[in-house]
């Protein structure tokens, strides 16, 4: 009984320990079920991660990648050159395939070339791994087109497909992969994380962890670049000017002008989603954290003026219109449809 007790003291520890090792910040659940899988060898053939854009899914997949390929007893270690390589996007066996930017297509002949590559044995490493970046810009026939790799994976083949929704993939490929739903992370996770990595003054740090919504990669992106928070507030205001503007026409105008620049709303749509999130929870009385708390008391006004249901529902319309711009919808069509939605406030 005690040999058994002193195992299992040891396992946690060596967990514990992997968890540390995968060099990420949050999603400890996830890094214990892939170490496990790891070191039991039931790896998968394909996974797909999921969560919000800026989650930290491409820093998963790589660590995950690491990982699997790692010289090391304890894996990942960080130092062999396996690791160094991957880590600096230079490793022969490790592949990451995306749109050429955010927003566009991930093409079908992008696809085909994985394949043919992913049809060779690794050239040094265990495993070859690719990982397909925002899968949700791929259409129909693009998927289509990764099934047979799915359906008929080499021994040595992973794939890891992230996507923000895991309806804006094809069921065919949803239902061939192991999902691992990467969570948002809690503002003292992130500002632990930024202040481990940043000489930056710390109120300007705890900011920026409550306004991430968790989201460590925003958090990251937004402390080597302040601007981000220049441009969010440009975008919050945007919206109030909106919803203050009963007009259609005038809301045509502003559609109109919002669709030049498709990059920009993409992003604008993101905070406008933060921003509906928190509207919806001060309506329906809810004690979770806020986001966007420096504007609290419009929040406030809005949620006083709006019911919950019509709160949830323009968070899902806004939902809806990002999906529908990776989908290369006529941009301007969908901010017109989604800015008529909106409720007056």
């Amino acid at each position: 009984m005690v040999a058994v007790y002193h195992n299992e003291v040891e396992n946690r520890k060596k967990m514990n320990q992997q968890v540390n090792n995968w060099f990420l910040s949050g999603h400890e659940w996830a890094v214990q079920q892939l170490s496990r899988a790891i070191a039991n060898q039931r790896i998968g053939h394909a996974y797909l991660l999921t969560g919000p854009a800026h989650i930290g899914k491409t820093t998963f997949a790589k660590a995950f990648a690491m990982a699997l390929n790692c010289e090391s007893t304890l894996r990942p270690c960080g130092e062999c050159r396996s690791c160094r390589l991957i880590a600096q996007d230079g490793h022969v066996d490790v592949t990451i395939v995306e749109a050429d930017r955010v927003g566009g297509t991930l093409k079908i002949d992008q696809i085909r070339e994985l394949q043919h590559m992913l049809a060779l044995r690794p050239y040094e490493a265990t495993y070859r791994v690719a990982i397909l970046r925002r899968f949700q810009e791929a259409n129909p026939a693009t998927q289509n087109a990764i099934l047979k790799t799915l359906e008929e994976p080499a021994s040595s083949v992973i794939l890891i497909l992230t996507v923000e929704y895991i309806d804006q993939i094809l069921p065919t490929i949803l239902s061939r992969c192991q999902i691992i739903n990467l969570r948002p992370l809690s503002s003292e996770q992130v500002y632990n994380a930024l202040l481990s990595q940043f000489d930056t003054d710390p109120s300007t740090l705890e900011l920026i962890a409550r306004l991430s919504g968790g989201r460590i990669g925003w958090a990251i992106r937004t402390a080597h670049d302040p601007s981000q928070l220049e441009q969010r507030n440009v975008a919050i205001q945007q919206l109030s000017d909106i919803l203050a503007n009963k007009s259609r026409v005038e809301r045509f105008k502003i559609a109109e002008f919002l669709s030049k620049d498709k990059d920009t709303l993409r992003i604008h749509l993101d905070y406008w989603i933060t921003f509906w999130r928190d509207v919806m929870l001060l309506a329906s009385g809810s004690s979770a954290e806020i986001i966007n708390v420096d504007y609290s008391d419009r929040l406030k006004e809005l949620a006083r003026r709006l019911d919950y249901k019509t709160a949830h529902q323009a968070l899902e319309h806004t939902r809806q219109a990002t999906v529908q711009l990776g989908q290369n919808v006529n941009t301007r069509l969908a901010i017109e449809v989604l800015l008529l939605r909106y409720p007056a406030g």
